[in-house]
């Protein structure tokens, strides 16, 4: 007799209630988290937006450099190659070859959303691509620059300490010039400068092609 008292339209009605208010409560908690979700992915990407400009303004820079030095050096090369380099030629490879510089890139954004785990927060995959290869590319670079490095510290220095006095600005021995080693040493730091330009040059069409596509998704391109 009570379940055939029972108010079926009134239970029906609650029912519904219920349901509209659990689902309505879920939209809107997804509403939210996406929300929080693109908030976060522009925070990103004006971040990778602001560091590859900078990016490319160092390149910019490093590229223009590399190749004065080397429009420089390429004569003194050429005449170690012949055999027709004076010391005064060979002094001034000397002090060329000690001004030794390195990339300073940002990466901050690019680790901080991978140390996060939030790589897949951006919603565009090829954009996403982009990102990961261009920062591949510039570990590349590191690379080269890190051997770049151990080759200045494990044969060039050790070949100016021990043949060149700084101070009086003349080498230990002048027919050292004419050596193997020296021509070695010139010739082996001259490549890679070459190759490190190339690195450069590559980066920074890559650092060029992201930027304009990372403006085309960024809300602050400014």
């Amino acid at each position: 007799m009570n379940f055939k008292n029972y108010n079926w339209g009134q239970l029906f009605f609650e029912l519904v209630v219920v349901f509209l208010g659990v689902t309505a409560g879920f939209l809107l908690n997804n509403w939210q988290l996406q929300r929080l979700d693109l908030s976060l992915e522009q925070k990103y990407l004006n971040g990778f937006l602001q560091d590859t400009k900078a990016n490319s303004a160092e390149l910019r820079s490093l590229i223009l450099s590399d190749s004065l030095w080397l429009d420089r050096a390429k004569p003194k090369i050429m005449s170690i190659r012949e055999g027709s380099i004076n010391t005064d030629s060979a002094k001034s490879l000397v002090k060329m070859i000690l001004q030794i510089s390195k990339a300073d890139l940002q990466t901050s954004t690019y680790e901080d959303i991978i140390n996060s785990g939030k790589l897949n927060i951006i919603s565009n995959y090829n954009l996403k691509k982009q990102i990961v290869d261009y920062h591949v590319t510039i570990k590349g670079m590191e690379f080269l620059d890190g051997y770049f490095y151990n080759f200045m510290n494990e044969t060039v220095m050790p070949f100016v300490m021990s043949n060149y006095e700084i101070i009086k600005d003349r080498f230990n021995n002048p027919e050292v010039i004419n050596s193997t080693l020296f021509s070695n040493v010139a010739a082996g730091y001259f490549s890679m400068v070459q190759q490190r330009k190339a690195s450069y040059e590559r980066l920074f069409n890559k650092s060029i092609s992201l930027e304009a596509e990372l403006i085309k998704h960024s809300t602050d391109s400014d």
